[in-house]
């Protein structure tokens, strides 16, 4: 990274932060009106344990990349003062005991996280794509239609991560559909951010790289403040 790029993502972070000391949740200034709980986060690595998601033709198994942005952004906002939990915090599946079958345990798993995600405020999955063409890149946020946030917050964060980081990004959002269970069943704020392509050499180069999943960290992290801005 170069001395310029720290110096950008030192400044941005201290502005955050200078947010969250300085402005409560929806522009109340916590001075003035006393200390205001920040919204509760959850963030959801996908996959874990048995389950690595899709794998790039190197072996690199998404499980991976997916838990080591999340931690990096859950470190981020939790330095901002936000308090942040985790569907998974290490390499396992979270089904219920008992449970024998594959197919057992990813219904199961599925059900404990959802179980999750309607506890928390805002949820935000990170997960990584892949496609049979290799051409394909950058990241995509899709969101649940359940809950009117979810296109706003997955708005902001696709643009901070265009703006700020793939700069010839010009993917969409997308609205969830039953193919991705926990958006489509979740009443809450959520979004599944999908990273970048494991099928694209150059893409999954940088997504290996864990100065890149700090980037993208970042980004995400920035995009929900600017959301949280806009609540």
């Amino acid at each position: 990274m170069s001395m310029k790029t720290r110096r950008n993502i030192s400044i941005l972070l201290c502005i955050c932060i200078g947010w969250c000391l300085l402005v409560g949740i929806n522009g109340r200034t916590l001075s003035t009106q006393g200390p205001v709980a920040a919204p509760s986060i959850l963030l959801d690595p996908g996959h874990g344990g048995e389950d690595g998601g899709t794998a790039a033709s190197d072996g690199t198994l998404e499980k991976n990349i997916n838990l080591a942005i999340a931690l990096d952004l859950r470190d981020l906002l939790q330095i901002c003062g936000f308090p942040v939990s985790m569907t998974r915090d290490v390499d396992i599946s979270i089904h219920d005991a008992g449970n024998t079958t594959a197919r057992q345990k990813k219904v199961s798993d599925m059900q404990n996280r959802l179980k999750l995600y309607e506890q928390a405020h805002t949820v935000i999955a990170i997960h990584q794509n892949h496609y049979g063409v290799s051409k394909y890149k950058g990241a995509q946020v899709f969101y649940s239609a359940n809950h009117e946030a979810g296109q706003t917050l997955a708005t902001s964060i696709q643009q901070s991560i265009s703006q700020r980081l793939q700069t010839d990004n010009t993917r969409q959002i997308k609205k969830a559909t039953d193919g991705i269970f926990l958006l489509h069943h979740t009443k809450r704020p959520a979004v599944l951010v999908e990273c970048g392509f494991l099928s694209n050499p150059e893409e999954l180069a940088l997504l290996k790289m864990p100065v890149y999943q700090q980037q993208i960290a970042f980004c995400v992290m920035a995009g929900y403040f600017e959301y949280m801005v806009q609540e």
